[in-house]
């Protein structure tokens, strides 16, 4: 299993897109079947150091995750957050049994 968890800080004049962003994200699990689970959070107690949004998203293995990547329904979403954001952080984690 490949846990793959993305924390995003808006760049202020954006801050309004929140929602659509959101809503992109929630959508990717019911356009994209590699997806086993996703969740999406918002930050609601804003600080110098906060992320706006928290996505995870669950998937069977590095290779689904990796095709999951270049999938033709998540390229155009992550270009468009990727222009709204100034800060994100990554981590991929790979889970054996």
């Amino acid at each position: 299993m490949h846990q793959h968890y993305v924390m995003f800080k808006l760049k202020d004049k954006y801050k309004k897109d929140l929602p659509e962003i959101v809503e992109k994200l929630k959508s990717l699990q019911d356009r994209i079947p590699l997806i086993r689970m996703s969740e999406v959070f918002v930050n609601r107690i804003d600080g110098p150091r906060s992320y706006d949004i928290l996505f995870h998203a669950v998937f069977d293995s590095t290779e689904t995750f990796n095709q999951y990547m270049k999938h033709p329904e998540h390229v155009p979403v992550q270009k468009y957050i990727e222009e709204r954001v100034f800060v994100d952080r990554i981590a991929d984690i790979d889970f054996t049994d």
